[in-house]
């Protein structure tokens, strides 16, 4: 519904331009040859199409107008030169300028000239854009690879091992997206933990002279929601009494395993029982 939504606006909105264009008119005049209704929805269809799918509109429509010229230089009058030429029609019939054109199409003249350059080039063939297959640096020094993003997850689930809490709840909490469920079990970490005092602790984490030091915050947030998506932080408003707070507070103070552990279990055991008072004392209200 919401793509349907989004495609409906930017139709009414491309048709609105042309029709716009059409009422001025071009400094020739020829755009007064053309009818103004499918002027403005060949725009607006075109505006609607994906990129490469523009592309090729323009590479078969630059095809079909190109016209050859075979002319001699004054310069050199033995020689002939070919001056190509492209004329602009309307459904290939009615004649128009290059101005009208571009507005037809929604399209800058940059756009027009990068196409035609393709098409002499490399002929009738989908443009690739010259970053595909080339690693996101996200606006960090360094080069994102595989071996990277293993070191940070491998970093984060110890990280939420040591100072979060597993959430009881999860097995019935609809609501969590399929994704972040079936990325593994959902950890919270402390409200009073954030993403840029985690990643100024992943910083220190990896020493002096490793490469990864010099990985920026906003590449370091990406790629916990890319690889960790199940790793959040605890809300601050919690219905947790002060047993549970407490309790809560006592896990992240042992160092030892053994002690964590039976700890989160005398947690779990303590909110649970909570719960059940909490929706007794509902029960018996209604």
């Amino acid at each position: 519904m919401n793509k349907t939504h989004e495609y409906n606006n930017n139709f009414k909105e491309e048709y609105k331009k042309a029709i716009q264009f059409l009422k001025k008119g071009c400094k020739c005049g020829c755009s007064k040859k053309v009818p103004k209704e499918k002027f403005a929805k060949r725009r607006a269809e075109f505006q609607s199409l994906p990129k490469i799918g523009q592309d090729i509109y323009v590479m078969a429509d630059l095809n079909s107008m190109n016209e050859g010229e075979t002319t001699t230089s004054s310069r050199f009058p033995k020689k002939e030169r070919t001056n190509k030429r492209t004329f602009y029609r309307w459904n290939n019939k009615t004649p128009i300028c290059l101005e009208t054109y571009l507005n037809m199409l929604g399209i800058s003249h940059t756009y027009l000239e990068w196409v035609r350059s393709h098409l002499i080039n490399k002929g009738l063939t989908a443009r690739i854009h010259s970053n595909i297959g080339n690693m996101p640096q996200w606006a960090t020094k360094m080069t994102i690879d595989e071996n990277i993003k293993k070191k940070i997850k491998k970093f984060l689930e110890k990280y939420a091992q040591e100072h979060g809490q597993p959430d009881p709840s999860q097995k019935y909490a609809r609501k969590i997206a399929v994704e972040v469920r079936t990325s593994g079990k959902i950890f919270f970490l402390p409200t009073e933990m954030s993403y840029k005092s985690v990643h100024h602790d992943f910083i220190i984490s990896v020493g002096e002279n490793s490469n990864l030091k010099s990985l920026k915050y906003e590449a370091f947030r990406r790629l916990w929601h890319e690889l960790t998506p199940n790793i959040k932080f605890m809300k601050s408003r919690t219905d947790l009494c002060d047993t549970c707070h407490k309790l809560k507070n006592e896990i992240h103070s042992y160092k030892d395993e053994k002690e964590r552990e039976t700890q989160k279990k005398n947690f779990f055991s303590t909110e649970n029982k909570q719960k059940s008072k909490d929706a007794t004392i509902k029960r018996t209200q209604n």
